[in-house]
């Protein structure tokens, strides 16, 4: 409960001596949770009208994804969103609203004269014309129909009022890496329906508990709950406790799955348009198992109708995350306090080293001796005091014997799914992608990984960067996150033959831990004041650029020879054209001396041959000369042909500077080519393919490791890991 300090006038005055230096204008109230964050919405993301739709919009489908994920089901999501006027939300909820009549004129209202009334009506007609549209504009708010159906695990009948209907209460409070930011969720989205338009909130779900699992693992290929529940439910903003409306179950003949969430709301789509379809394309770039689709219907202009779907790439879902125990590093003295007092041990050695990570029995008993007197291993948890809490803080988080959390616990999206992602959505030229080795700060594991990407469709010229936390997308504050920052002023793009001002560059950085580091009260950015984090997006983003610096060379240099061959082809018609009129020349000129011409040189071409020039008989001479004339007049040697030639030369060379620019081999077909029957050789490239290998940090080296200068493989022992 928060206690908050109200003011309010006095209702009978009192003696100030039994005030006791209290302020008898002030009377100490309490709130509720759920009292307070619809009065500070804004801490939500809920901050205007259009915000309020799109995080509506976004709880929801992250909601949505979670279920999914939990039973390891593929994820099939539909959004429709059904956009209604005023008018049209007052004859759905049957209500009739009168507008406020004026009462300007009266009986003793003086009258105008008429030059005074032109004068007005001429000067005033634009100004009251353009104040009618604003407060029309004003005036006039949408509403509108959101529902959102998945094919998850759903959720337990009982559990359902709870679940959506109390403030701070849910299941991922645990150290864990989840969605969630706030454990609103829907909650908020139902106050906001309370707010806005007074509606409650209608679930439709069928549950897949534990029984069905036994089920499904038996054999019973139906993946669908026993029962389907329906719940109509409202809130009690003050005691924060669901208020149920409507809660009935009949049994799921119809093999009904996941859960159908229905809320009517108050909101802008013109301004916020164009931030639900980013979210969704971004959200497809990191979700690329799932199968999103959106239908935005407009009740009073069919016109603005529009849908959009992105189709299931990969069916490879990231494993899910674990759930770990706090790390020495990361306590405080309210934690341990805590963790004491939920503690099942019996004495504070066990606590040590059960309820804590990294803590062996051998570091526990370390931490006890170092406490002097103030604790004995066979002391209960119950029984430790405030200093002692604090004191056994202070070593914790100041000890460096404990081993850094590592990210077996955390489930990142993976580079493969990742590559599939930006190239189902962005479709871009090239993109590399690598992960970073795990890290930690203050006791959390986090990984990171990210991509670069050349080009694509819709890309802009410069560095787009694109982020995501816990595999949420990110789309507001952006100038101020970590991967910004270090994408514009920390990775030097020249150096990997990058252009950054005309390149059209994606940089996409995707960062995963227990405790994402946001800023902000909308958590909505990653400072880059944590080193930790820092560097390791650096050395992600310096690894895809060091794969696309290879890329681009070999690229730049088979651009280099497409300009080479494209320059020399355009010549060949004339230099052909002239080496056959040069030897047509020669043949004319052996005609004339079989005629009785002269067949010696001139004096210029005597002067003109060198002195280390050896002289060939005039019998090699006429024998070749013969050879060529004979060629020319039986058509064998053409213009046509000498052209082919050429032709076949450049693409000989040319073959060969491909072969070196892009390190692959090649293999001619079959066939004479060009030369002898007149076709070109055909070259076939063997394209080397991408293979995407996953760091695996956390597994034990059992030895026998191959190493090479671009990876190592471990080989495992245990398949199960």
């Amino acid at each position: 409960v928060l206690g908050l300090i109200m003011a309010r006038s006095p209702a009978k005055k009192k003696d100030r001596g039994s005030q006791r230096g209290h302020d008898e204008n002030e009377v100490q109230q309490s709130k509720s949770p759920a009292e307070f964050f619809a009065e500070n919405q804004a801490i939500a993301g809920f901050d205007n009208m259009g915000k309020s739709l799109y995080t509506t919009v976004r709880e929801l489908i992250e909601n949505s994804l979670d279920a999914c994920e939990s039973v390891n089901v593929l994820p099939d999501i539909q959004l429709n969103i059904e956009e209604m006027s005023q008018s049209q939300f007052n004859v759905l909820r049957g209500v009739t609203v009168k507008k406020l009549g004026n009462n300007e004129t009266g009986t003793n209202a003086p009258v105008p004269d008429d030059s005074d009334a032109m004068t007005t009506t001429q000067g005033q007609k634009s100004s009251n014309k353009s104040n009618e549209t604003k407060k029309s504009n004003r005036s006039a708010e949408s509403y509108f129909l959101i529902s959102v159906r998945d094919n998850g695990c759903g959720m337990a009948h009982d559990a359902i009022p709870n679940l959506l209907g109390r403030v701070l209460s849910g299941s991922k409070y645990g150290v864990r890496q989840t969605r969630g930011k706030f454990g609103l969720g829907a909650k908020m989205a139902l106050i906001w329906s309370k707010k806005s338009t007074g509606v409650p909130i209608k679930i439709k779900t069928s549950h897949f508990g534990a029984s069905d699992h036994k089920r499904h693992e038996s054999g019973d290929d139906n993946r669908f709950g026993q029962e389907i529940s329906t719940c109509v439910l409202d809130i009690d903003i003050y005691k924060n406790r669901p208020r149920v409306i409507e809660h009935t179950k009949v049994p799921n003949k119809e093999g009904w799955v996941g859960t159908l969430f229905e809320v009517l709301i108050a909101g802008n789509w013109t301004t916020y348009k164009s931030r639900i379809v980013q979210y969704l394309q971004q959200l497809a770039i990191i979700t690329p198992y799932a199968k999103l689709e959106m239908r935005y219907s407009n009740r009073f202009d069919a016109k603005k109708d529009m849908a959009i779907r992105y189709d299931r790439r990969s069916e490879q879902m990231p494993p899910p995350a674990r759930e770990v125990k706090h790390h020495p590093s990361s306590v405080n003295n309210l934690l341990v306090q805590q963790l004491l007092e939920r503690s099942k041990c019996k004495t504070i050695l066990k606590f040590l080293s059960t309820d804590l990570s990294s803590v062996t029995p051998a570091l526990a008993k370390r931490i006890i001796d170092e406490l002097d007197d103030d604790l004995d291993e066979s002391m209960s948890p119950a029984d430790v005091n405030d200093k002692q809490i604090t004191r056994i803080v202070q070593l914790l988080r100041g000890s460096d014997q404990f081993k850094s959390p590592d990210g077996s616990c955390l489930s990142p999206l993976g580079e493969y799914n990742l590559n599939l992602g930006i190239r189902k959505v962005i479709e871009p030229e090239v993109v590399a992608t690598a992960r970073d080795r795990p890290g930690a700060y203050e006791g959390h594991p986090f990984i990171v990984e990210a991509a670069v990407s050349l080009g694509g469709k819709g890309a802009k010229e410069g560095i787009t960067v694109v982020r995501f936390a816990n595999r949420i997308p990110l789309l507001f504050e952006a100038g101020a996150d970590v991967a910004t920052r270090v994408a514009q002023s920390k990775i030097k793009w020249s150096s990997y033959k990058i252009d950054h001002k005309r390149d059209k560059i994606g940089v996409f950085v995707s960062i995963v831990s227990t405790k994402v580091p946001f800023k902000g009260t909308g958590k909505e950015y990653i400072g880059d004041d944590i080193t930790e984090i820092q560097l390791s997006v650096k050395r992600a983003l310096q690894s895809c650029c060091q794969q696309l610096r290879t890329h681009l060379a070999k690229r730049n240099a088979l651009r280099d020879q497409r300009e080479r061959r494209s320059r020399l082809v355009k010549y060949i018609p004339d230099v052909s054209r002239s080496i056959f009129g040069i030897l047509d020349t020669m043949r004319k000129r052996k005609l004339d001396e079989m005629n009785g011409g002269s067949t010696s040189l001139s004096p210029k071409k005597r002067l003109g041959r060198s002195q280390n020039t050896p002289i060939r008989s005039e019998d090699d001479v006429d024998k070749k000369n013969a050879g060529i004339i004979e060629k020319l007049e039986k058509d064998i040697i053409t213009e046509k042909i000498i052209e082919s030639h050429l032709l076949d030369a450049i693409e000989s060379h040319g073959a060969i500077d491909g072969q070196s620019a892009s390190g692959t081999g090649t293999e001619s077909s079959s066939g004479k080519g060009r030369f002898g029957d007149g076709r070109r050789n055909n070259t076939s490239v063997v394209v080397a393919q991408p293979l995407f290998l996953s760091p695996l940090y956390h597994l034990p080296d059992y030895g026998g490791d191959v190493r090479h200068p671009l990876f190592t493989f471990r080989p495992f022992k245990n398949l199960s890991l």
